[in-house]
């Protein structure tokens, strides 16, 4: 019995130095903790605007269409409080500073913190992860140097000082930027140093042909990939545009980013979908869904990585706020939505502005009748069955915008219009309100985010947390 004891506990012995010595994210045994995995590989997918709401409304519209928001079935669910250092409700420049550095700061600031003494400035994930010699990339739908993407790489008291911010991308040495191009890439006048061939002075290979980043055989290059379709503020159009813009999806991005990163070190890829953002301050509900399905096509790119590599990567899914107060269901309806009839709007709000705009300049005399035939033609598949209300709030947008006569309505036109063009806008909210949709903003709101997570230490984002706990929890994860 004794020589049985004896070969038991030697046998137990050589069990646990094997699976010590198998494990290769063994911790130190002070702590008690073994075989405790490590994400090499981390996505953080950030929705600017994109609260709980936006993402049912898209899992809805979606469902009707036979397909799906993949990001919303990974197994584990949070929601995210996103106030800035001085105001509930935050802009993008505070929320972005807040994920990336894990400390609050107001509003309008870039991971700007003054009030921390020089050797102790927070500073952003991404940086870290790049100097502990992970390869970094960042991606957007809007400009580069925008307040989100700017978060993760540059420092600014104010968000708004584009040249400034581009300035600092290429001093970053983050091996790929994606999406995009650089607002004001030659300053506000028009008269500073280019910045895209600043980026090409710091071995920045800078190009707008996916074709270039397909075969890449050195992979210590450092790369800028930018969208060949650019909007007036460097930014991609909406999925909902795309056909008649061109231009590349955030799929392609993040498909190329892998490709561009993936190294023996591991990588650290930030995505935003910032459109998502400009929709619901254009109270644009078809926009909104279908760039959430854009970046969910990106997701299922960082997907298809995770099945290769389940026990080292992770993917995270958030929103820096939420835009627009946006409701499922509203007076107008009742219980009777069909968030389906969005899906007869052919265009975004906004690029049925530029063709209002361009009638507007290219004739002298306007026609109510030319507003309808251009709604027909050009922003609805299938028109909506028009009530008087309708009608005359059409009307009224139309003598408004051509002829400034204030509507008959005792509200005032920036609540009725927001900065959008008041007749675009009008067709917009026909749509919405019919699709069983309401919106309460043309800002932000202090309403709680999503956060959606797979992979490992995924767990570690469930329940409710503050936006400055991401960065936190990023770092746990990996022990450091």
């Amino acid at each position: 019995m004794k020589h049985k004891n004896s070969f038991l506990v030697y046998s137990l012995v050589l069990v646990l130095i094997f699976i010590s010595f198998s494990c290769k994210s063994l911790k130190d045994s002070k702590n008690g903790e073994l075989c405790v995995k490590k994400p090499k590989y981390i996505f953080l997918f950030i929705g600017d605007g994109m609260g709980i709401n936006h993402v049912s409304l898209a899992k809805y519209f979606y469902k009707e269409k036979a397909d799906d928001i993949s990001f919303t079935n990974f197994p584990y669910f949070g929601v995210c409080t996103t106030s800035s250092k001085n105001s509930l409700i935050t802009d993008s420049g505070a929320a972005g500073s807040a994920i990336a550095c894990g400390e609050k700061t107001n509003s309008g600031n870039i991971s700007y913190y003054p009030w921390f003494s020089e050797d102790s400035i927070p500073l952003s994930f991404a940086k870290i992860a790049h100097e502990k010699g992970m390869k970094v990339g960042i991606i957007t739908s809007v400009s580069i140097n925008h307040a989100t993407p700017a978060a993760f790489y540059a420092q600014s008291p104010h968000r708004d000082l584009y040249y400034e911010i581009g300035n600092q991308l290429p001093e970053s040495n983050f091996e790929f930027f994606g999406g995009g191009g650089f607002k004001h890439p030659q300053g506000k006048d028009n008269d500073q140093p280019d910045l895209y061939e600043k980026a090409k002075s710091k071995n920045y290979i800078v190009s707008s042909n996916i074709n270039d980043f397909k075969n890449i055989d050195n992979k210590d290059e450092k790369y800028m990939f930018v969208n060949p379709k650019l909007g007036w503020e460097s930014d991609m159009p909406y999925l909902i545009d795309r056909k008649a813009d061109g231009g590349y999806s955030l799929a392609d991005f993040v498909k190329t980013g892998i490709n561009v990163l993936d190294n023996p070190n591991g990588f650290f890829i930030m995505l935003e979908g910032g459109k998502i953002d400009w929709a619901a301050h254009s109270n644009d509900g078809a926009a909104i869904v279908k760039d959430i399905y854009d970046m969910d096509l990106a997701i299922r790119e960082a997907y298809e990585f995770y099945k290769k590599y389940p026990d080292e990567t992770l993917i995270l899914v958030t929103a820096d706020h939420e835009t627009g107060g946006l409701s499922l269901g509203n007076a107008y309806k009742g219980d009777d939505s069909q968030f389906i009839l969005l899906d007869n709007q052919k265009i975004s709000i906004n690029s049925f502005s530029q063709k209002i705009k361009d009638y507007k300049q290219n004739n002298e005399d306007y026609f109510i009748n030319d507003i309808w035939k251009f709604s027909e033609e050009y922003f609805f598949t299938e028109s909506p069955i028009y009530s008087a209300s309708d009608s005359t709030r059409v009307l009224e947008a139309f003598n408004y915008y051509f002829y400034d006569k204030s509507p008959s309505t005792t509200l005032e036109p920036k609540i009725l219009y927001g900065s959008e063009n008041p007749v675009a806008s009008t067709f917009g909210n026909i749509i919405c309100t019919k699709a069983g949709l309401g919106f309460t903003s043309w800002s932000h709101t202090a309403a709680a985010v999503p956060v959606f997570s797979i992979g490992v230490g995924a767990e570690k984002f469930g329940g409710a947390i503050d936006n400055t706990e991401i960065k936190t929890l990023l770092l746990e994860a990996l022990g450091w």
